[in-house]
């Protein structure tokens, strides 16, 4: 799931993911992310901090309360263009899996989302072997 409200940004975003072999949905706003996430059951949310709505830290929140069954928690990796340690201490606090800052490459978002959730890349062919 990737909440991002740069019409662009998100496409471009999805685009990657799915060549990388993700399924993806997105949102542009932070009030449906709770509805979508209990529908769709996604393993990972991508979540831009500043949506027309809501704080995306608000929206995140409010996952939290509704998805935390069993001690099981759904992982959130914020992607925004604030400063790095904004992103680190706003990740500290809310429990997020992961920060990446905008800009970013593509292979970038790719490979920290497949580290993350410990997916091998799929888009790429193996290394021959030397």
């Amino acid at each position: 799931m990737v909440v991002e409200d740069d019409a662009a940004t998100a496409r471009v975003v999805k685009g990657a993911l799915t060549e990388a072999g993700f399924v993806v949905e997105t949102l542009d706003k932070g009030f449906l992310l709770v509805a979508v996430v209990m529908r769709f059951q996604p393993d990972m949310v991508v979540l831009d901090l500043n949506l027309p709505d809501m704080r995306g830290d608000t929206a995140m929140k409010m996952v939290r309360r509704a998805t935390n069954v069993g001690g099981k928690t759904l992982p959130v990796v914020i992607l925004s263009g604030m400063p790095i340690e904004q992103l680190m201490e706003i990740q500290g606090h809310l429990g997020a899996v992961g920060c990446i800052q905008k800009p970013a490459s593509l292979d970038t978002i790719v490979d920290r989302l497949c580290q993350l959730l410990s997916w091998p890349r799929k888009d790429r062919k193996p290394e021959a072997a030397t």
